[in-house]
């Protein structure tokens, strides 16, 4: 049997019992009216909607039928609706048959044969209707279903992403504060409020994908402040303005790209590793001066996560350029 979810509403099959009922009534009810002046005009009246009432109750059954056991075999639905089509033919002969002798000259065979023709015709429309209709209700559910399976996979991929990406920081941070507790007791107190803001911004972040660009730029310059204090003057970054913008951007995409320009750059006061953010064409361009360190392996792991991230969210990949001297990474902005 169809889950309930499935089942078209009683009340929708009575109307295209209804409907069907007076499209197969129609050219008795046309005979019925051209007996107008006949005396036995009111007898094919009651025939005629006798005739609407079974072939209507014969429809809203042969469906109902069709729809409860549709999930048997096919000899199974072969029986029911042959047991279904006889007792129903032999019950329409029944009530038709006394009205017949008495309102119509033509031999009760062709009567007979006309009704058996009509009910299987019945039969047979149910049976295919139904069939049409569950297949329809099994495309839809199949796409229901895939597309649940490709949220769900989404947010499984990137839960995965952004699980790879936090934690990396965390031991050099928490380094610069012991340092710091000895060295100048009040800017730790300040250290560690804005380390306390940046934690819970990544905590709150492992459930939401993406992020309003000026709450991750309110994270960034928290998360700079601490690396300020670690690097000193070696290390500077200027915002501008893109907490301005009206759009969303990947979480935790700035502390990626932050930390990937420190992890492959020399840096010192004579040459401070600079890194900026800007807007520029729908996109968050986040650039450095390029200082780097001697060659070493890197797997590039930060940028394909957030390049898939980025390919998940807003269907557009990141943009990379390097230059001699400078090395940007554009962002697409999520629009809203």
């Amino acid at each position: 049997m169809l889950p309930e979810s499935n089942l078209i509403r009683t009340k929708y099959i009575w109307v295209l019992s209804l409907f069907s009922g007076l499209l197969l009534s129609l050219v008795p009810i046309m005979f019925a009216i051209d007996a107008f002046r006949s005396p036995d005009f009111y007898l094919r009246i009651i025939d005629v909607v006798l005739l609407y009432l079974l072939v209507s109750a014969m429809f809203f059954v042969g469906i109902w039928i069709n729809l409860k056991w549709y999930q048997t075999s096919v000899l199974k639905k072969i029986v029911l609706n042959t047991g279904f089509y006889v007792l129903f033919t032999f019950l329409c002969i029944a009530i038709h048959f006394p009205i017949w002798r008495i309102t119509s000259h033509i031999p009760i065979h062709f009567y007979i044969k006309d009704e058996i023709i009509r009910n299987l015709t019945i039969v047979l429309v149910s049976l295919f209707l139904v069939r049409f209709y569950v297949k329809i209700s099994e495309n839809q559910q199949l796409k229901e279903d895939y597309a649940d399976l490709q949220t769900q996979h989404l947010n499984s991929q990137l839960t995965a992403l952004m699980n790879q990406i936090n934690p990396h920081f965390f031991f050099n941070t928490l380094n610069t504060l012991s340092g710091l507790i000895q060295e100048n007791p009040e800017k730790s107190e300040k250290f560690i409020d804005k380390l306390s803001q940046v934690f819970r911004y990544i905590l709150n972040m492992q459930e939401n994908s993406h992020v309003h660009i000026s709450e991750e730029m309110k994270f960034a310059r928290d998360y700079a402040f601490l690396l300020n204090v670690r690097f000193d003057d070696k290390l500077k970054i200027d915002f501008s303005n893109v907490d301005q913008i009206n759009a969303r951007v990947p979480s935790l995409c700035s502390q990626l790209l932050i930390e990937n320009v420190i992890k492959h750059n020399r840096m010192n006061q004579q040459f401070p590793l600079i890194i900026s953010f800007s807007e520029e064409n729908d996109c968050l361009r986040i650039c450095n001066n390029l200082n780097l360190l001697p060659c070493e392996d890197s797997t590039g792991l930060g940028l394909k996560n957030l390049n898939r991230r980025s390919e998940l969210l807003s269907g557009k990949p990141i943009v990379v350029e390097k230059t001699e001297d400078m090395f940007c990474v554009k962002v697409p902005l999520i629009k809203i």
